[in-house]
């Protein structure tokens, strides 16, 4: 039996008015190391949400704005979230059980789906909600990219988190001129959802 063992069993079972007693005459180093490993214990991060038993709910968002200027709205109204199932695909895991990790939404614009002469736009940043760009905001052109980021979703109807709000203007005038807008969403363990409209 180690002679350790007594000591250490009543250093763990210590109470907090101990600890704050302690603190009064010990050195602020030794009062953090102590309570650091108390207030860690109490808090658990949530798992990753798991490859396979996850389902996104809601996704981004392509409409174009009779407004005048025109434009391109992305993710007006959209928002997103998940969902975990059970491995039998039954019941739905408790909100806020698993977390997606990092959840990335690219957006780009230029050629692609019946646009092969695209025509130049600029991209402005309505609400990011949360989200936080990766880079600068790219200037303005026939083709261009932007990648928002956010930090993580948690699983279930009640942490659903609304997407970074677009806007994308022609810089040739007030009318909407050819250009191809996707998006695509994706996060750790999740599978991407992508959408695509050509404009006008």
């Amino acid at each position: 039996m180690n002679v350790n063992e007594p000591e250490l069993a009543s250093a763990a079972g210590m109470n907090r008015r101990t600890v704050i007693k302690a603190a009064a005459w010990s050195a602020p180093v030794i009062a953090v190391a102590i309570a650091t490993p108390l207030a860690a214990a109490s808090v658990l991060a949530p798992r990753p949400a798991p490859a396979g038993l996850t389902e996104w709910q809601g996704g981004t968002s392509i409409a174009t704005s009779a407004a005048v200027p025109a434009y391109v709205a992305v993710n007006r109204t959209a928002n997103v979230g998940f969902f975990a199932f059970t491995p039998d695909g039954e019941d739905l895991e408790p909100d806020g059980t698993f977390t997606s990790g990092t959840a990335t939404v690219t957006v780009q614009w230029g050629a692609g789906g019946t646009v092969t002469t695209p025509t130049s736009y600029r991209l402005e940043e309505t609400n990011l909600n949360g989200w936080t760009r990766v880079g600068s905001v790219p200037a303005p052109g026939t083709t261009g990219a932007v990648e928002y980021r956010y930090p993580g979703i948690l699983n279930g109807a009640s942490n659903v988190v609304s997407l970074p709000v677009l806007r994308l203007y022609p810089t040739a005038g007030g009318s909407l001129t050819p250009t191809y807008v996707s998006t695509v969403l994706s996060a750790d363990n999740m599978s991407e959802k992508t959408s695509g409209a050509r404009v006008p």
